[in-house]
């Protein structure tokens, strides 16, 4: 899978962002698959909740920035058409943004110190009203020593 630089993430990555910052403040950085864009479908459908995910369709492919235009069109070649929820969180890891604690069937995430600044920027902007497909981060990411959001939650299969 291609990987994507921080300087191309559009609305489903920075939206991502704001649902793990979501989940790590409120359910321990351990996400909801059925909120996930998942194509790979055992991974989509094994989870404890009563609700199945939703079925892969390529439409549901990651938009990066410069996808939607300003007269409402779209440039489809902006669209990662194999490229979901699961592919945008290794994508903002290596970004240095979270750290992943979870497996493929439990994922779970931690903010980084970036990720909590770069969280920080974004939440002005969408508070300006702007668009998530719009942002654009100006900072540069340190050398980190410690990770932002401590310990592992307990349960969803995760040891104590």
């Amino acid at each position: 899978m291609r990987k994507n630089k921080i300087q191309q993430f559009g609305k489903d990555h920075w939206s991502l962002l704001a649902y793990v910052e979501f989940r790590v403040i409120n359910h321990q950085g351990v996400l909801n698959k059925v909120h996930l864009r998942i194509k790979n479908k055992f991974l989509a459908n094994a989870n404890p909740y009563p609700i199945p995910a939703q079925s892969w369709k390529k439409e549901y492919g990651t938009r990066l920035k410069g996808y939607w235009n300003k007269d409402g069109t779209t440039n489809p070649k902006l669209q990662r058409q194999n490229h979901d929820d699961l592919d945008c969180l290794d994508d903002l890891e290596d970004a240095g943004l979270v750290k992943s604690f979870g497996t493929g069937l439990n994922p779970a995430y931690k903010l980084t110190k970036f990720g909590v600044k770069v969280l920080g920027e974004l939440t002005l902007w969408k508070q300006e009203g702007k668009n998530y497909s719009d942002f654009i981060t100006e900072l540069k990411q340190e050398k980190e020593t410690k990770e932002a959001i401590p310990p592992k939650p307990k349960g969803f299969g995760y040891p104590a």
